[in-house]
């Protein structure tokens, strides 16, 4: 059954026949707000049907308002077109009430004028003035908008989809409900019991005039939890039903409803809200899914790319759940996660940064680059590589280091300690835990001491009884927030999934991760997550549609891009090695991954050196590092040198590179050595192989040293001898040989001995 607020202000066109209009598109910013200019090319016309008694065209009502013709028809009463001869015959709708109404539709406009009367919001249609007429009783007087409403808007997309930018229609959705929002706010919000709900939101009761849009027929509204008109599909499934009646009271979150079934249908997914949450399942992301193809298919618009159409359905599905706890808690809330979802399809659409920090997590100061964004380390070299090649070098990062090093939600701005919870430092856990060990409980502090002894735990070697600390924690958390509250909030299955991956749990750490995406789907932590519990499952193609939704949106976040990097490396795509460089130098100089990331664009291209273009490409982008890209570690410089040696001398010795090739490229290098401004940094490549040797060989002597120096490394005597053997290798043949003369750890002046 289906009931209409107090009628449209112009007539509605059928959907498959909507009025033409002039569409002027706004520019690439990154105003979420921004709107499609929209200019009908003819006016409304009349009622086909006109032959019910009411208002004739020249009649006078109150001495001021002259009826033009007759709009259209509404469920309370008829709309008319007036010009308004006391202020500068300016175009106004008059609203009645038809003969004979039920005595409900008169309070509701009785109710509708004086709730009117002091509401003022851009977004919703203001009244300008009420009266009575002796023969159709009272009436209200309205602005004139001879816009679209939404219904028509979606009938011309879908007729025309580049009038709208293609795609780009399903961030105008989101553009919408961030302005429909705002109005429900406005309304929400008054204080007390004043606070006010619209009832009856759909898309014929919102129009677009020029860049502006309108929330019109406001007579459903009435205070939050009265009864009221609402329309069948659009009608939360908690709102009850009078018997034999379409009024129901409805509260704020059920507005919350009837807006994302609202932006739903104006998107084209699916045939209800049900068919959102299959449609926004993690399995959408694999290869020959009928359904995702089928509801794709069917989108108003081309749908999103990547994982923006999953976003999106994520985000609408939220609003549209059946039980109201599950739903967005507030206005606000929903609009923060419309935000994100229109920064991820914009990012996708562009390819270009969407930035703006998150309302929810810290950004990490960590990059989860699986090592790829350091040099290598020392024990790579002990085992020769023809005995033991070293791994391949997009290898997912381990779970326990993923546990630590995820972001971190944001102090909740309510809890007792938040001030205190927003100036602690990322300092040692086991400090923290007794810095805040007298800290009167709260749940933001059992999470963070959660957190704390997992950290701890990490360190001790995934020490079981430290993860059964920080469950305990986490339960006390839950028990502060309170047990049914607690299973509405994300906090939880975010600090489940971090513990699930603590203990390499990575398929529940998966399914937790997934909650929190499904709650806040505008956020990126959770992608990440996601993304990294994808890789270590092997799910690359997964995991890069979110390390691409990620770091296309922000790509300062090093995490997203070397995992981008790294899926796409493993999925051995064409052009695999360049599309992962081009991942990494996307990571803009201003960014505390920079280094790592350039550091590791120098080890992919060496790794995929196959001649001697790429072998030069390889040398410029070392002498950028050490000189541009902060790359200022003596000791990882030496090891940066040793591979990109190596790769020359593998080159070299393969008859790859010859003889003539290695000279130009030692003229190259020095040519830039000598406009380095770090003397240091110079790379002084050798011009032949037998200097390749001799420069290899110092290489690993100074390796050695590193190793016999280092107290953490364990089997660092064996590492360092073993290096020696190799140095010795490699070293050319001569008539005499020099002693290492620089002053030696004592460990190495025996093994100098043997081997000199």
């Amino acid at each position: 059954m289906e009931g209409d607020s107090s009628g449209p202000l112009i007539v509605m066109p059928p959907p498959d026949a909507p009025r033409d209009a002039d569409v002027g598109l706004p520019g690439e910013g990154v105003d979420v707000t921004a709107l499609p200019e929209i200019r009908p090319r003819a006016p409304a016309g009349p009622d086909p049907v006109d032959s019910r008694p009411g208002l004739v065209p020249g009649e006078l009502l109150s001495g001021q308002y002259r009826v033009v013709r007759r709009l259209g028809l509404g469920g309370m009463g008829d709309v008319y077109l007036a010009r308004d001869e006391k202020v500068d015959e300016r175009e106004v709708a008059v609203k009645t009430l038809r003969p004979g109404q039920v005595a409900f539709a008169a309070r509701a406009l009785e109710e509708e004028r004086q709730a009117f009367a002091d509401l003022n919001h851009e977004g919703i249609i203001p009244v300008f003035n009420y009266g009575t007429h002796e023969r159709v009783g009272d009436f209200l007087v309205l602005p004139y908008v001879d816009g679209l409403n939404l219904d028509e808007v979606r009938a011309l997309a879908r007729i025309d989809p580049d009038r709208f930018g293609g795609s780009r229609f399903h961030e105008f959705v989101l553009a919408y409900g961030v302005r429909i929002l705002s109005a429900l706010e406005h309304l929400h919000a008054r204080p007390g019991s004043d606070a006010l709900v619209y009832g009856d939101l759909k898309p014929q009761n919102v129009m677009h005039d020029g860049a502006a849009i309108k929330v019109v027929d406001v007579g459903s509204i009435r205070p939050a939890g009265a009864p009221g008109l609402t329309t069948y599909g659009f009608r939360a499934p908690n709102v009850p039903l009078r018997p034999n009646e379409v009024t129901g009271a409805s509260g704020p979150q059920d507005d919350l409803f009837s807006l994302g079934e609202t932006l739903r249908v104006l998107c084209g997914l699916g045939d209800g809200h049900r068919d959102l949450g299959p449609l926004g399942a993690l399995d959408r992301l694999r290869a020959g899914d009928t359904f995702a193809a089928r509801a794709a298919a069917g989108t108003t618009t081309p749908a999103p790319d990547g994982l923006g159409l999953l976003s999106l359905a994520r985000v609408l599905r939220r609003a549209t759940r059946s039980t109201p706890a599950d739903r967005f808690a507030d206005a606000r809330e929903m609009e923060d996660q419309l935000r994100g979802v229109w920064r991820e399809l914009r990012s996708l659409r562009t390819r270009a940064e969407t930035f703006e920090p998150s309302p929810l997590f810290l950004q990490s100061p960590y990059a989860l680059d699986g090592g790829l964004g350091e040099a290598p380390a020392v024990p790579r070299w002990a085992v020769p590589p023809d005995e033991n090649p070293p791994g391949p070098l997009h290898e997912a990062p381990g779970t326990a280091d993923a546990a630590a090093r995820l972001p971190v939600p944001r102090p909740d701005p309510h809890d007792a300690h938040h001030a205190a919870l927003s100036r602690l430092a990322d300092a040692d856990p086991a400090a923290l835990l007794q810095h805040t060990a007298d800290w009167r409980d709260s749940p933001e502090v059992h999470l963070l001491r959660c957190r704390l002894r997992l950290r701890v735990a990490l360190r001790t070697e995934l020490d079981d009884a430290g993860l059964k600390l920080a469950e305990q924690e986490l339960r006390a958390a839950a028990d502060s927030i309170g047990r049914e509250r607690s299973r509405h909030d994300w906090r939880i299955d975010w600090h489940l999934g971090l513990i699930s991956l603590a203990r390499d749990d990575v398929t529940s750490a998966r399914d937790h991760f997934d909650q929190v995406y499904g709650a806040i789907p505008g956020e990126y932590a959770p992608k990440l997550a996601l993304g990294l519990c994808a890789e270590r499952l092997g799910h690359h193609h997964e995991a890069l549609t979110f390390y691409e939704a990620v770091r296309l949106r922000n790509p300062s976040l090093g995490s997203a891009a070397f995992g981008a990097a790294r899926t796409r490396l493993a999925l051995g795509e064409p052009r695999a090695c360049a599309a992962a460089i081009e991942a990494l130098d996307a990571v803009p100089q201003h960014s505390r991954h920079r280094t790592a990331a350039r550091t590791a664009t120098v080890r992919i291209a060496v790794e995929y050196a196959a001649c001697t273009d790429t072998l030069s490409t390889v040398l410029v982008r070392l002498a950028r590092l050490f000189n541009e890209h902060g790359l200022t570690d003596e000791r990882a410089r030496v090891r940066m040198k040793a591979e990109v040696w190596e790769a020359a001398q593998r080159l070299a010795a393969g008859g790859i590179v010859d003889a003539a090739a290695l000279g130009q490229l030692a003229r190259e290098t020095a040519a830039r050595d000598d406009e380095a401004r770090d003397a240091g940094a110079r790379l002084e490549f050798p011009s032949s192989e037998r200097a390749l040797g001799r420069d290899l060989s110092g290489f690993y002597l100074l390796l050695a040293h590193q190793a016999a120096r280092d107290t953490d490394l364990p089997h660092a005597d064996g590492i360092a001898e073993r290096l020696l053997d190799r140095a010795y290798l490699v070293r050319p043949m001569a008539l005499r040989h020099h002693r290492e003369r620089r002053p030696l750890p004592a460990l190495l002046r025996p093994l100098f001995r043997r081997g000199g």
